[in-house]
């Protein structure tokens, strides 16, 4: 069995076959409408000659082509790779060339993206389709693509099993270099069983997707367990507050998965007392840590039964929840399929009620396989079986777990993650800038910012943030770009060259 064997499943069920499975705007699609485009693509996929193993990317808004071509790559064992849309083309080709996709599909408003990408990006592309109006020359209307296909399951010489890997997702590298977390349909299972134990997905559940389908916890945590349980998935196409709130009023959502700077985005909106969101059973609340501020104000004013704060990473998806309000600032307890352990450097675990710190690990079938093409960093990230998050935390008497501090420099900003390394290498190339570090900073609106403390080439004439801005345009993406600078007279590094970060956070972040 496999995770596009779902797809056909619910299609057969007779619980689920006619009923919606994707409300996208005004269109919808039942389980078993979707599982005939699901193979409409498959058979389009393999008439162009694509076979196991082989690579396909898409990138697009959140959509239900997206999920297609997600099963349709399933069924056939193919590896689907989700691309973050705010990646630049310099960054999307690092990763095509790395993992030698052989198709691609986006939405249309992404043809900019897309054009640039292939010019740098030369290998043979059998399909290059794009779904939306304003298709450009160089793809392949996604509907005409799909058109005459067979709509009977595909005929699959060699099926994909559960230890085959499914999915390619990116994450930032420390090393400048982004890492490919290999999942296989294992993973997929286990993460989804997990989530829809914890947050009650069932047949009546009808789940609001705002977070893009790229990032695990809109794909992983809120759709597949949906998806799963045999419930209605409505996918918003743009992030937007006061929509999402009509949504959940009109269509009576129960499941809702964001994180803290949308909530705190839809809590401000006026008139929020207007919408009715008594149908809410679950909020999920991941990507960043939240406030008790925030938390109160959730409770106060959306009123939702079940609030539950989760912790993991795209390695293993959530492997941690907290839904016990006395317990604000952990992250949690582990799941009821993981196991989870903080371990000091002696690879002893940390004393409950303590206050000692370790490095929380997991360990269990919800884990990647490796990183793509990364044997050094996957030696780094599992060791004795265990997948180590790079984050420092202790364990209170009664085990639940509390983050104090990331081994690694990430920053968080508004759900996304930034790694200081790949921003620090690209500020390096400007000319005015002789050393740099960056550190993140709080901000009120997406929790952390990037700030980089520069130490200018000429004191005299000190880099811009304006000139910043643009210099790293079109190498970074957006909300990587720091948003504050400071000139400084001095980096502080060790003496093998390692920069000092705790002591710069500890004077300006």
């Amino acid at each position: 069995m496999n995770v596009g064997d779902w797809a056909t499943k619910r299609a057969l069920f007779p619980l689920t076959g006619d009923k919606t499975a994707f409300i996208y705007g005004d269109r919808t699609l039942t389980y078993r409408e979707f599982n005939r485009r699901v193979n409409q693509a498959a058979d389009g996929l393999l008439a162009a000659g694509l076979r196991k193993q082989d690579r396909v990317a898409g990138m697009f808004f959140n959509c239900p082509e997206f999920m297609e071509i997600y099963f349709a790559c399933a069924k056939l064992g193919l590896i689907f790779i989700p691309l973050n849309f705010r990646l630049t083309p310099a960054e999307l080709k690092d990763i095509f060339e790395d993992t030698e996709t052989r198709a691609l599909f986006f939405h249309s408003e992404f043809a900019g993206t897309m054009g640039e990408l292939l010019n740098l990006y030369k290998a043979p592309m059998p399909v290059v389709a794009a779904v939306g109006d304003m298709v450009p020359d160089f793809a392949q209307p996604y509907e005409e693509w799909l058109q005459g296909r067979s709509e009977d399951e595909p005929h699959v010489p060699e099926p994909p099993d559960m230890e085959d890997p499914q999915l390619i997702m990116y994450t930032s590298g420390t090393t400048g270099r982004a890492k490919g977390a290999v999942l296989p349909h294992r993973k997929t299972f286990w993460n989804t069983f997990n989530d829809a134990l914890e947050l009650l997905f069932d047949l009546d559940a009808v789940s609001l997707v705002a977070i893009p389908l790229f990032h695990s916890g809109g794909l992983n945590i809120i759709t597949m367990p949906t998806f799963y349980a045999g419930g209605t998935i409505i996918l918003q196409k743009f992030w937007n507050p006061e929509e999402a709130l009509r949504i959940i009023s009109e269509h009576k959502v129960t499941h809702f998965g964001a994180v803290p700077t949308m909530l705190q985005m839809m809590l401000d909106v006026p008139d929020f007392d207007k919408y009715d969101l008594g149908s809410l059973k679950g909020v999920g609340i991941g990507g960043a840590p939240a406030s008790r501020e925030l938390l109160d104000r959730i409770v106060e004013k959306m009123k939702v039964p079940l609030l539950i704060q989760v912790f993991g990473c795209t390695e293993t998806s959530i492997v941690l929840s907290c839904s016990n309000m006395e317990k604000v600032g952990s992250a949690g307890i582990p799941m009821f399929h993981a196991e989870v352990k903080v371990l000091k450097e002696d690879g002893t675990e940390v004393k409950p009620g303590s206050g000692e710190v370790g490095e929380i690990c997991s360990r269990g079938p919800y884990v990647m396989l490796e990183y793509w093409n990364m044997p050094e960093e996957t030696a780094e990230a599992m060791k004795d079986g265990w997948f180590h998050y790079g984050d420092l935390a202790t364990v209170d008497e009664d085990g639940y777990i509390y983050v104090v501090d990331r081994k690694k420099d990430m920053i968080i900003s508004g759900g996304e993650n930034i790694y200081p390394a790949e921003v620090e290498k690209v500020l390096m190339e400007h000319p005015k800038i002789r050393d740099v570090a960056v550190i993140g900073m709080t901000d009120e609106k997406w929790g952390e910012v990037g700030h980089a403390l520069i130490l200018p080439e000429n004191p005299g004439d000190p880099v811009t943030l304006e000139e910043l801005e643009a210099f790293c345009d079109g190498k970074l993406a957006r909300y990587k770009i720091p948003k504050k600078i400071t000139h400084v007279e001095t980096i502080p590094r060790t003496l093998t060259g390692k920069i000092l970060k705790k002591e710069l956070r500890k004077q300006y972040a």
